[in-house]
């Protein structure tokens, strides 16, 4: 009688343990393939995080006297792990006329007070794209007319529609603006938007006149660099750059302060990734979870497989015997003892698919969105950071699946046939070592 069919009757006859042992390893491989696939999920979810929390730093060149000029944008730019993706802000204050010098009137209703030499001027912001600043995307501002402002814009401005009103002003007009010190250094401007704010300004009779909403014009980096320095080029106060991953961060950022050309001493480099910086630590902490919870089934595992072999074995000295009195060889007869642990094992295997795939996404989702719940940080309108704690985000874990991937499930595999042969060999072992002949005597 060969081996596979003396373990087949074996695990016939002998039902209950049979089953037993196939529920303990069915639920081994569920664990198993239920911890490892949360463990490629954290990956998965690493991945999303990185591209919804791009971490980026910001160049502060305000003190410079020639800001950040277009040549350093470029030499930042070259810098390997950086996304290309980047915003240049400028933030000044200008005084309004039309195309014949004609001072424009401006909105003072509602401010604190109306500085001297301000009485027709107003807030400067310049953008690389002043659908990106933050007016637009956190302030409430939208475009009703005409076009936003770009890196490609010359000489173009955006006005309040209440301004434009004021003053009879509609897209395509011309007016000049012109520097608060300096009244003969203007520059024309075409009017090439019109915007409006559909939230409202919570600093009315606080700010001065020239922040109200109805006096802020946004405008290109080179007309705003023209008022700033005297000169025509892109040069800008701040430079936001983004990074591909954020990991990287520190490592560009001692780069670009070793970049020559820029007095970086005078500038203040800060860095903005404490959200991912907070997810990346929750995933952390749930991976070492699912490592121990790994080691520690695996070590429970391989214990108990091996003292209920162990067990049963022990009850098998009678047939063991006889086996050897035959003349099957013990390397024989501790294959059929492996081959009967190697069936139970295989039909375990092939059920723990199903169970693990029942069972390993709701546990999987449930763990991965606790890393949503974190603190953020925010940039208000005029540049300054401030933390606080913010709404939990959807950091792009609600598309994430925790299904069992070929590759767990083959590891499970793996593993399942390693610790049934070790664990087989170990229980074995006090009988195989015995001469046939006390074998036979403890039969009688």
């Amino acid at each position: 009688m060969n081996l596979w069919k003396r373990a087949c009757l074996y695990s016939i006859r002998k039902k209950g343990k049979a089953i037993t042992l196939l529920a303990f390893l069915l639920v081994m491989a569920a664990m198993m393939l239920t911890c490892l696939s949360i463990q490629s999920a954290t990956e998965t979810a690493n991945a999303n995080i990185k591209k919804a929390l791009l971490g980026y730093f910001t160049i502060n060149a305000k003190h410079l006297e020639s800001g950040i000029p277009e040549d350093a944008v470029s030499s930042i730019l070259a810098i390997d792990g950086l996304s290309g993706r980047h915003t240049l802000r400028s933030y000044s204050y200008a005084s309004y006329y039309d195309a014949n010098g004609t001072p424009l009137k401006i909105n003072t209703e509602g401010a604190a007070q109306v500085p001297e030499g301000y009485e027709n001027a107003g807030k400067i912001v310049a953008n690389s794209n002043s659908q990106e600043d933050s007016y637009f995307t956190d302030g409430g501002f939208v475009l009703t007319g005409g076009s936003a402002v770009t890196a490609g814009s010359r000489n173009e401005v955006l006005i309040h529609e209440k301004f434009a009103q004021r003053n009879g002003l509609a897209v395509g007009d011309t007016m000049l603006l012109g520097n608060i010190s300096e009244n003969a250094h203007t520059v024309p401007v075409t009017v090439a938007g019109i915007f409006t704010n559909t939230k409202e300004q919570d600093s009315i009779g606080i700010a001065p006149s020239y922040d109200l909403y109805d006096n802020i014009v946004f405008t290109d980096l080179s007309t705003a660099s023209f008022l700033l320095y005297g000169d025509g080029t892109d040069s800008s106060q701040y430079g936001d750059f983004y990074v591909n991953d954020p990991d990287n961060l520190d490592r560009i950022m001692t780069e670009v302060q070793e970049l020559p050309g820029m007095d970086w001493e005078s500038c203040t480099i800060t860095r903005y990734d404490n959200d991912y910086q907070n997810a990346k630590e929750s995933l952390e902490g749930l991976r070492n979870i699912v490592f121990i919870a790994i080691v520690v089934v695996s070590v429970i595992c391989l214990l108990v497989l091996a003292l209920f072999l162990t067990l049963r074995l022990r009850g098998r000295v009678h047939e063991t015997g006889v086996y050897l009195a035959m003349g099957i060889s013990k390397g024989s007869v501790l294959l059929q003892y492996l081959l009967e642990v190697i069936l139970a094992a295989a039909i375990a295997l092939l059920l723990s698919y199903g169970v693990s795939s029942a069972i390993s996404n709701q546990i999987g989702i449930r763990l991965l969105s606790q890393v949503t719940t974190e603190t953020y940080e925010a940039v208000d309108l005029t540049g300054n950071s401030e933390s606080g704690g913010g709404p939990a985000e959807d950091l792009g874990l609600s598309e994430i699946i925790v299904a069992v991937s070929a590759k767990d499930y083959l590891t499970v595999w793996a593993f399942g046939m390693v610790l049934c042969t070790a664990s087989t060999a170990l229980a074995a072992y006090p009988v195989m070592k015995m001469k046939p002949k006390s074998i036979l005597s403890q039969m009688s």
